[in-house]
């Protein structure tokens, strides 16, 4: 029995086998797949030491960044230079205006100073002569045909040869310096040193200052009203555009063959430009009025500047004694700009570099009464 029972037993177990073995090949298959999915390791390859320290192409890179600054910088500064230069363009022609004008003044007050005496006092007896005539006259006429400022505005102007100033010969040979000059207007205060010519056309307002036909000529004297006018708001010269700025208690001269007039305002108006009633003579005064137009751009009325005559130096003083405010301030705004870009010029140029270095050797690092040396022993 025992031995029956131990054939059954190792017969069952053989049969087991058998099941297990039959499984077992499809174990093997799965695993098989498992394995075919994994991806297979791949052999370790080094890096050459040239490759992992190239950087050429972050060089590169940096180059090309470097371009794209420079090549913006350059036109930044382009443009910069672009806008300064038709800022300052007006700026240099009326510079160059105001000079060239300066010179005119300069040379016929030189000439004239060169003439033989009486020569310059023998025009300025005709000159008194004439405007006693004038006073008495009435003033039957005031002025050009054409308002002196219609070109500013679009209109007709007058040209100097149909001029009633022009067409007048015993006027034109009043206060004649031999240059077309009669005079020169200053207003220090305000930077205006013009010369003046006979009449108010378009080619002597062009060329400075026109004296208004009609009123007194401006060589002083009792019941004398002189008219100068002047273009106001031109590009390429200032002329009367800082006219506006005059204020009561100012003071403008009159140079006229080697005399000089001193004026204080007392009167500041503005009128229509038919209104001459404001231009006419006072008997008793002597009067000199300054006149363009305004408002600044729009030209459709006249602004008028009207003084009394006053001895000199007291109380108006030497004109060259009178300075011009805004010309200080600009002075002094540039010297302030100059001085500032100076400073940090030098606070640049002496700044120390900045480099990486053991915190012993920054100051604030250091222990009270140690020297740098004691640090690093």
């Amino acid at each position: 029995m025992a031995l029956l029972h131990r054939r059954s037993t190792s017969k069952r177990a053989s049969q087991k086998m058998r099941e297990n073995n039959a499984v077992m090949p499809d174990d093997t298959s799965a695993n098989d797949n498992v394995s075919s999915a994994r991806p297979e390791p791949t052999a370790f390859v080094p890096t050459p030491f040239d490759e992992v320290i190239d950087i050429s192409d972050l060089v590169a890179e940096r180059r090309r960044l470097q371009r794209n600054l420079w090549a913006m910088r350059i036109i930044t500064i382009v443009l910069l230079i672009a806008a300064i230069a038709v800022a300052c363009f007006p700026l240099a022609l009326q510079f160059e205006s105001d000079r060239n004008l300066a010179a005119t003044t300069a040379t016929t007050a030189k000439e004239v100073a060169g003439w033989p005496y009486p020569q310059a006092e023998d025009k300025l007896t005709a000159a008194r002569a004439y405007n006693k005539k004038l006073a008495e006259s009435g003033q039957p006429i005031l002025g050009e045909a054409v308002d002196p400022f219609a070109a500013a505005q679009g209109g007709s102007q007058a040209s100097g040869e149909d001029s009633a100033s022009k067409k007048d010969k015993e006027y034109q040979s009043l206060l004649n310096t031999g240059n077309g000059v009669m005079g020169t207007i200053k207003v220090p205060k305000q930077s205006i040193n013009l010369p003046f010519y006979h009449g108010t056309s378009e080619e002597a307002l062009a060329s400075g200052a026109g004296h208004l036909y009609g009123t007194s000529l401006p060589v002083g004297g009792k019941s004398t009203h002189s008219v100068i006018t002047g273009h106001r708001g031109l590009v390429e010269a200032l002329m009367f555009t800082r006219l506006d700025e005059v204020k009561e208690g100012d003071f403008f001269y009159i140079e006229v063959m080697g005399e000089t007039l001193g004026y204080k305002v007392d009167r500041i108006s503005v009128i229509l430009p038919d209104d001459t009633s404001k231009l006419k003579i006072v008997p008793g005064e002597d009067r000199v009025t300054l006149m363009t137009c305004t408002p600044y751009g729009v030209n459709t009325h006249r602004l008028l500047i009207s003084g009394h005559r006053v001895a000199i130096p007291m109380p108006a003083p030497e004109p060259n004694d009178v300075l011009d405010a805004r010309n200080i301030a600009l002075g002094v705004g540039l010297g302030i700009l100059a001085a500032g870009l100076f400073i940090i010029w030098l606070a640049r140029r002496h700044k120390a570099a900045r480099i990486i270095r053991h915190g012993a050797f920054w100051p604030w690092m250091r222990r009270k009464g140690e020297s740098a040396n004691d640090t690093l022993a």
